[in-house]
């Protein structure tokens, strides 16, 4: 699978990931970011091992402004799944803070 696009991933994302490895990737991609290393490195670091490699991988072969864009799309997403949950309380998945 080669999604090459932070469009193509977001679809993946959306389409195979439940909201811990949404989260967990997303924590991911902003570690790289701030330490300045690949997703791959903090993904070991981390051990989030329910985050597929491949997904990973087509992450550290985004350039960083499109990582960021993943990143901010896959904020958005998490976001708008509470607020939905929050105006459909009956529908709602629990939610630990």
């Amino acid at each position: 699978m080669n999604l090459t696009q932070p469009e193509e991933i977001i679809t993946h994302i959306e389409q195979n990931f439940n909201r811990a490895q949404a989260t967990g990737l997303n924590c991911l991609i902003f570690l790289s970011l701030r330490e300045e290393t690949s997703v791959a490195y903090q993904q070991k670091e981390w051990g989030f091992d329910d985050i597929p490699e491949h997904i990973v991988s087509q992450c550290d072969s985004l350039e960083e402004d499109d990582l960021i864009e993943l990143a901010t799309e896959i904020a958005t997403g998490l976001l708008d799944e509470l607020v939905s949950n929050l105006r459909e309380p009956e529908n709602a998945q629990s939610v630990a803070v």
